[in-house]
């Protein structure tokens, strides 16, 4: 089976993408991973506004107009976590079908068919049941560098890795953008190490260029109205605020809030991310208070002393090796630093040995390749921990680009070293089938908190369902978490994909979050008659939820500052955690 045949290799290619996404379906349903993209898939479905909507928000307009369309075409069907599904399907064919073809050797392809199947299950397994559309975009791009590592001359892949660039782009351009810089040191290793088809390259990143710069004209030009540049603006600050900086406290910074025109009841609503409730908290405030937070931090700790801090992160984590307790959290790299410290180890082996093809410049430049390569994820790397920025969402897609540009780089020396690749890939191997039943435990653990999870919030969404003449506000920490009411090991709040699929009109929104003051709210509320949600709440039939355990004297201490004289009574009490609210004017 010297040349293995291109039908081989799709059937090998194939039966790894059934048995990953079979394994990952035997150990339970699958989830939106966050309640960010339950919200998307609110949006694109009409669930939110009535109408499927392509201003998504938070991808690209191009791509969440195409899924819209899909949902109006048929609203009964999870459009978007099929989309997402499929993607990452796509990504472990593709993946596996291109190591496949480039392994000439029958021994090596059938090394090559393990290691596919056992570390998509062993190091990213999780990943296919809880699926979150940021890592879905970083495995879009490692697709992507493994067509460039096995192009050859006349063939399809460039094309092909154009394409997976493009829609990882739409779907999340800031991952995209972070993991780019990985992309384009792939392409100069390969371009380094076969000296072939220099144009070729450039022009694969001419166009990865126009991509963007084309997608960005499309966006801009769908969200060119005045309120949607108003709501961008928003978006943008609010996003600077929450992701990278921080509230400070009132009493402490009094004179800022006050110069800023910010009462204490007003800057409460910053601190529980309910800043919906009013209007007169724009993309100035927010600026103005992420501007003033990034400078007491500054002053607080100068930025040499935050990079000597992010470095003993980096450094701990690089070397930290236990499994996983839990999906997310504690944060744990393992296995994903051990697979690519090993090819590390064993690609600089590949290029030193063995002696007799040993080629002292050759030898030399791969050491500095990799080099290069450690260089740019230990650049990104810090990055991320400096901005605060590092959930698996978002490092386990840098550890991925990072691993297949490595096996990139084994498989081009293969036919040179073969012993060497073919016990590197032993040892992947080996690694992965030891970390297979942690991911399982990981699996059944974080499935038995969803389900958990779901016990509470699929009865709040069923008194929703059955009280249609009202409209809830709920408060958004609310919307994510039971606070003090959690059960022992629940998690935070997630939508099952694919079971009881209902795209219908919510009568529930959010009291902030990064949706909240957008064009899409202004269209919800009127539908329901509301002005605004300070307004809306003081209806009849309008009422605002809460997690029992918490204080809600911030809503009677704001409405008390704007005029009003108001009581709020407790009216009813959801699956024993979430209170339900009534706000009232006083005669």
């Amino acid at each position: 089976m010297g040349n293995t045949s291109k039908s081989l290799n799709i059937k090998g290619s194939a039966a790894v993408a059934f048995l990953v996404m079979l394994f990952n379906a035997i150990g339970g349903d699958y989830f939106f991973d966050l309640n960010d993209d339950v919200l998307m898939k609110d949006i694109l479905s009409g669930a939110y506004t009535g109408v499927p909507e392509g201003h998504n928000i938070q991808m690209l307009y191009p791509i969440s107009a195409l899924i819209s369309v899909l949902y109006r075409i048929s609203g009964a069907l999870d459009w978007y976590g099929i989309f997402l599904c499929l993607l990452q399907a796509l990504c472990v064919f593709i993946i596996t079908y291109k190591i496949l073809e480039i392994s000439k050797d029958n021994k090596l392809w059938l090394m090559s068919l393990a290691s596919s199947i056992f570390l998509m299950l062993g190091v990213i397994g999780a990943h296919f049941l809880f699926v979150q559309y940021t890592f879905t975009c970083g495995f879009l791009s490692a697709t992507a560098v493994i067509l460039i590592f096995t192009h050859r001359e006349k063939d399809k892949n460039l094309y092909l890795a154009a394409v997976l660039i493009a829609i990882a782009y739409l779907l999340r351009s800031e991952m995209l953008l972070l993991t780019l810089p990985v992309v384009m040191v792939g392409i100069l290793i390969k371009w380094a190490l076969t000296g072939k088809e220099f144009m070729n390259y450039l022009k694969f990143l001419i166009s990865i260029a126009l991509i963007i710069v084309a997608s960005q004209v499309i966006h801009k030009a769908a969200y060119s109205s005045a309120d949607w540049k108003d709501f961008t603006d928003l978006f943008n600050a609010r996003t600077e605020l929450y992701d990278f900086q921080y509230i400070p406290d009132y009493a402490e910074n009094k004179e800022f809030y006050e110069s800023i025109g910010l009462s204490e009841s007003e800057q409460h609503l910053l601190v529980n991310y309910n800043f919906g409730l009013d209007d007169e908290i724009n993309a100035d405030t927010l600026w103005a208070v992420a501007e003033y937070a990034d400078k007491l931090k500054t002053d607080e700790i100068p930025l040499p002393a935050q990079l000597r801090q992010a470095a003993g992160k980096y450094l701990y984590r690089l070397r930290q090796v236990s499994s996983q307790k839990s999906f997310e959290y504690p944060m744990t790299d393992f296995p994903c630093n051990v697979v690519a410290f090993i090819l590390y180890v064993g690609v600089l082996l590949m290029y030193l040995f063995p002696k007799k093809e040993r080629e002292k410049k050759s030898a030399l430049l791969a050491v500095a390749l990799l080099v290069l390569l450690f260089a740019c994820r230990t650049t990104l790397w810090l990055y991320i921990i400096v901005r605060g920025r590092d959930p698996i969402r978002i490092t386990h897609p840098l550890y991925l680009m990072e691993i297949v540009v490595l096996l990139g780089m084994l498989y081009l020396r293969a036919e040179k070293s073969l012993k060497i690749a073919m016990g590197t890939l032993a040892v992947l191997i080996i690694v992965s089938l030891v970390s297979i039943p942690n991911q399982v435990f990981v699996l059944k653990s974080e499935m038995a908190s969803r389900e958990k999870m779901r016990q509470h919030y699929d009865a709040l969404y069923d008194y929703f369902a059955d009280n249609k003449d009202n409209f809830y506000f709920i408060d958004v920490y609310t919307s994510v978490s039971c606070g003090e009411d959690m059960a022992e090991s629940e998690t935070f709040f997630s939508e099952k994909m694919f079971k009881n699929v209902d795209n219908t009109y919510a009568n529930h929104d959010l009291m902030g979050g990064w949706a909240s003051k957008s064009p899409l709210t202004e269209k919800k509320f009127k539908a329901f008659g509301f002005d605004s949600m300070q307004d809306a709440i003081l209806l009849d039939n309008v009422y605002v939820v809460q997690n029992k355990s918490e204080d809600i004297e911030w809503l009677s201490d704001y409405y008390t500052e704007k005029g009003y004289e108001i009581s709020i009574s407790q009216v009813d009490t959801v699956a024993d955690a979430f209170g339900v609210y009534k706000v009232s004017l006083n005669d």
